[in-house]
């Protein structure tokens, strides 16, 4: 005779970092909502976090394309 237990599964998604406007947001979540909801999966709340921007490497005095960093053309 089987044996059941009933459970609850509670797990954590992410993204990849992106850009996306701002007045784009809301549409991305709904986008996401409608996916997780295909899979019986239901968003319970929502942390968006803000990625730390990325700096640009120093340039190379060596670099053949630039001069002092600004691009040559």
């Amino acid at each position: 005779m089987l044996t059941f237990k009933r459970i609850k599964i509670q797990a954590t998604v992410e993204t990849e970092p992106k850009l996306v406007p701002e007045d784009e947001i809301d549409g991305a979540l709904d986008t996401l909502r409608d996916r997780l909801k295909q899979l019986d999966l239901v968003i319970l709340s929502i942390e968006p976090k803000e990625v730390a921007p990325i700096e640009p490497s120093e340039p190379s005095r060596d670099d053949p394309w630039s001069m002092r960093g600004q691009p040559v053309g």
